[in-house]
């Protein structure tokens, strides 16, 4: 009987690489895959997952996706910036890269039956649909990055990572040599290189010069280096003295302005999501668990509006720091059930 053959995206990490492991002890034609993205260093790298492919067994290969990186995810980036938004490469890399581009070479350029990634994520059925739920190791799950991808992008997708922990994978493959044995960056396009340095490259001057601090008025009270410099939430950093401990609760970009207000200013009532994609049906009046941040804890949501275009949820609890451009993404459970862009911290 042939074997199934699976693709795995294959970075030279630790997780793709257990990924791989496991596909071969399950029986599968496994084939790593890796892209070509324009990266600092990236034909040194490619030589070593090449490398690493060889003792792992597996044919190797890749694709050059270097002109969409740059359109898709490092364009929008910087364009999100210029827009007084707090992007999130990674989620867009899922979607337009790693599970749409990707995701192809392997299926039909290559003729896969399944495509497979080292993401900490677990695929399920419910009444015939994919769906995204926690992996074992709860820690390490990135399944909120996975949020917009649909069902759709499930459906020839493995996970082989999902039932076990760092720690096994660890395990799995101390004694490989891997190409990139340091944990995952959140930007792998910056290169270790400062954000407005990076910045700085692509936006004109005019958007690092000075501009005026705003009170939640609306009144000036200082001067400020340039917006694009702050964050949702900042208080260190800020150069602006005052008897009161202020934070960055608004930025605009276009105004070059940034207002100040005190702690109590960053926490929103409700929030409205935009560009959404719906896992399953959602109703008005339905309450689930909301992520709006990776590293934020989770928020009870009760959904007031939905459409084709949006979702407004209203919070049981105030949240601090909503950010525009940033993803909130919806949980039953543990089961993601939509997801989509912030577009305003106020319903």
């Amino acid at each position: 009987m042939k074997k199934q053959k699976v693709v795995v995206g294959l970075s030279g990490g630790k997780d793709s690489t257990t990924a791989v492991l496991l596909l071969k002890e399950q029986g599968y034609d496994v084939h790593a895959l890796t892209m070509k993205l324009g990266l600092q260093d990236e034909e040194e790298r490619i030589i070593k997952i090449k490398h690493l492919a060889d003792v792992l067994g597996v044919p190797f290969s890749t694709v050059d996706i270097r002109q969409t990186f740059k359109q898709k995810v490092i364009d929008y980036f910087i364009n999100a910036y210029a827009d007084s938004l707090t992007p999130n490469p990674c989620v867009v890399c899922n979607n337009e890269i790693k599970f749409n581009l990707l995701m192809k070479e392997a299926l039909e350029n290559q003729g896969a039956d399944f495509y497979a990634t080292g993401h900490y994520a677990k695929k399920i059925e419910i009444h015939g649909r994919f769906f995204l739920t926690e992996p074992e190791d709860r820690k390490k799950s990135q399944i909120y990055f996975l949020s917009m991808i649909g069902n759709e992008a499930l459906k020839q997708v493995l996970f082989p990572i999902a039932d076990i922990s760092i720690g096994q994978v660890r395990e799995k493959v101390k004694d490989l040599p891997l190409a990139n044995k340091a944990e995952s960056q959140d930007v792998c396009f910056l290169h270790d290189q400062k954000l407005i340095e990076f910045l700085r490259e692509y936006l004109p001057p005019p958007y690092f010069r000075e501009g005026d601090f705003l009170d939640a008025e609306g009144n000036k009270i200082g001067r400020h280096r340039g917006a694009v410099y702050f964050t949702i939430g900042q208080r260190r950093g800020t150069r602006f003295s005052s008897d009161r401990k202020l934070y960055v609760v608004n930025k605009d970009v276009k105004n070059n302005t940034i207002t100040l207000g005190e702690e109590k200013c960053l926490y929103s009532q409700g929030v409205t999501i935009v560009k959404p994609v719906f896992w399953r049906e959602i109703k008005k009046g339905e309450v689930f668990k909301a992520k709006f941040r990776y590293m934020s804890s989770f928020s009870n949501v009760c959904i007031t509006e939905v459409s084709d275009f949006l979702i407004r949820a209203s919070f049981e609890k105030p949240v601090r720091s909503i950010t525009p451009g940033q993803v909130g993404a919806f949980y039953d459970n543990e089961v993601i059930v939509a997801a989509g862009y912030i577009s305003s911290k106020n319903i």
